[in-house]
């Protein structure tokens, strides 16, 4: 009975979390747990338990896609971006609405190379996907990604700088890519 009680309230508080954690419109995970989870996998890559990246993702020109079809179309590609990259990420990873169209993607037991190959196959899967809209017009969209190894040696702020200026620097070369941050970006 004892063991019981305790996976009750186990699930209790799990189903707390995500009522209070998930962004309600994408269903990923909100801003408000974010730092605790990143200073999580902080602490394990200090302790060189394993490497960890951190991936700032935002859709390309989504402001013109709110402008020609309405903010309720601009919704559903919210959505349908959540829901692909939450489906299409590996089990461990964690996935964070950062944004009105960025994301965050905390890859750990992830390096570099690693995390640039699975962002990659991201980004050029959703750059496929048609999203429909409620006129019955369909979207396509492309998305930019920044990505920073976490260092021990910086706090989980800096690192979710880097990678934002990575992703600047996609945005600035062209759009639709990833680019990898470099001290180059300081």
């Amino acid at each position: 009975m004892k063991r019981m009680r305790l996976e009750i309230t186990n699930i209790k508080h799990e189903l707390e979390d995500a009522l209070y954690n998930l962004d309600p419109l994408t269903g990923a995970i909100s801003r408000v747990g974010m730092l605790t989870k990143l200073r999580e996998q902080h602490e394990l890559v200090r302790r060189d338990v394993h490497p960890c990246c951190i991936v700032m993702m935002d859709i390309d020109r989504f402001k013109a896609i709110n402008d020609t079809h309405g903010h309720m179309a601009g919704d559903r590609v919210l959505v349908a971006l959540a829901r692909y990259v939450m489906t299409h990420l590996r089990l461990y990873d964690k996935f964070f609405r950062y944004g009105r169209e960025e994301f965050l993607i905390c890859a750990p037991d992830t390096d570099t190379r690693t995390g640039y190959d699975l962002v990659e196959r991201l980004r050029k899967e959703l750059a496929t996907i048609p999203i429909d809209t409620e006129n019955g017009e369909t979207v396509h969209i492309t998305v930019c990604f920044g990505l920073t190894q976490i260092d021990p040696g910086v706090s989980v702020e800096q690192a979710i700088d880097r990678a934002d200026k990575a992703l600047y620097r996609a945005k600035q070369t062209g759009r639709n890519r990833t680019v990898i941050w470099d001290v180059s970006m300081t």
